[in-house]
């Protein structure tokens, strides 16, 4: 029932988007909030081409941006998969490692085409750059960019 409210809100905050974009910021915070995403404040902006995946908990701080294409996972299935492939056995347990949370800090931004992988937290103030590849935590005021991604810089530099 939830993915229904999630597609109802989601395709509705579309169509308002041409009409009123404060419209389309509130229907697509209640479309992810329904997926269960964690809204710490109002963020200032979330695309809707970007994935969200709630599963493993993730939190969006208020003033943070979400550009287009961004993809924030928080599953990892790659451990079970390697092990299975070695034969080594893995219990139900494990599945529960598969998941961690993500933190996106207040007034952060999420350059376009940048995976947020599990795990990852990233301080206020931060800017990740378009199509970095994002894993760890990462202090206030980082300049986040690369493939893995690494802090450059601090913004108030």
């Amino acid at each position: 029932m939830k993915r229904i409210f999630f597609y109802f809100y989601y395709y509705a905050a579309i169509m308002a988007r041409l009409i009123n974009p404060k419209l389309y910021m509130v229907l697509i915070v209640k479309a992810h909030k329904t997926a269960g995403v964690i809204f710490d404040g109002i963020p200032e902006y979330i695309d809707y081409h970007s994935h969200l995946d709630p599963s493993g908990g993730l939190t969006i701080g208020t003033g943070a941006v979400i550009s287009t294409q961004v993809i924030i996972l928080t599953h990892d299935w790659s451990f079970l998969k390697k092990m299975k492939a070695k034969g080594e056995e893995y219990t139900e347990m494990m599945h529960h490692e598969a998941f961690s949370s993500v933190d996106i800090g207040e007034e952060s931004f999420i350059g376009a085409g940048a995976v947020v992988l599990p795990g990852t937290k990233t301080g206020k103030y931060s800017i990740v750059g378009a199509g970095a590849v994002v894993k760890g935590c990462f202090a206030d005021y980082s300049v986040i960019v690369g493939t893995p991604a690494k802090r450059i810089k601090d913004i108030r530099e």
